[in-house]
């Protein structure tokens, strides 16, 4: 059998650069899905873990590389006298609140959520919040912004002691020992009375970039489906 074929130069270029967009967007949702595999295996080792039984258990998992955000710990710590509370604002449905931080020694907890209208002002603030014995939470790893988000984000506010994410401008624990992490803090559940009892907590994380990939190659195929036809119906693919 032979095969003919005379491209016709515009088509073929346009083609081309669709081509070439299309690929690379079925390549970049294939690494998303490995990213996003990943990611949920990490998690998933996490949440299944022992619970940690104290902060130093805690700095050596971080230093080993093992996986800790949502694992559960339980540690003896009393908050860092005479340091600030720092009230973290987010939004979320029902109106505005303010998450409630201080700093436990080589971290930082999360021990209190208040609604807007409840915000306290910087005397309460300072005094207020757990005063020591066992804690009991969830590790949680504190992922940067992107450098669009940080842009469109409002800014932390010092003066006011407003915070708009965990330790967003890199200020937090000043004067903290070298070995402090500020990358993860901890979500303290008061009520909670063994770090064992406490629910294995998983994040709804969707990874749907198989269905992406899949669906930017189809219309890679179907674009060269398309160019074959026209080029077929123009007797310009003959065989």
């Amino acid at each position: 059998m032979r095969v003919t074929f005379r491209p016709m130069p515009w088509l073929t270029a346009i083609t081309a650069l669709m081509l070439a967009l299309l690929i690379s967007l079925g390549v970049w949702q294939y690494q998303r899905l490995q990213w996003k595999t990943a990611l949920l295996a990490e998690v998933e080792a996490s949440v299944t873990a022992p619970p940690l039984t104290s902060l130093d258990d805690l700095e050596r998992a971080i230093a080993a590389g093992e996986p800790v955000d949502f694992r559960r710990i339980i540690f003896e710590a009393a908050p860092s006298p005479d340091r600030p509370i720092y009230a973290v604002y987010k939004t979320q449905a029902g109106g505005i609140y303010w998450d409630l931080f201080r700093e436990y020694g080589t971290i930082f907890g999360r021990y209190d959520t208040v609604a807007d209208t409840e915000k306290p002002t910087e005397a309460i603030l300072n005094a207020g919040g757990p005063t020591g014995g066992a804690n009991i939470g969830y590790v949680r790893e504190d992922h940067p912004m992107g450098r669009v988000e940080a842009w469109s984000k409002s800014k932390p506010n010092r003066q006011t002691n407003r915070w708009f994410k965990f330790n967003q401008d890199g200020s937090w624990g000043e004067g903290m020992p070298s070995s402090s992490r500020l990358t993860h803090y901890i979500e303290i559940d008061p009520n909670a009375q063994s770090a064992e009892a406490l629910p294995i907590r998983r994040p709804s994380i969707r990874n749907n970039h198989r269905d992406y990939m899949l669906t930017w190659f189809s219309f890679a195929f179907l674009l060269l489906v398309f160019y074959a036809l026209i080029h077929h119906r123009a007797g310009r693919l003959t065989w």
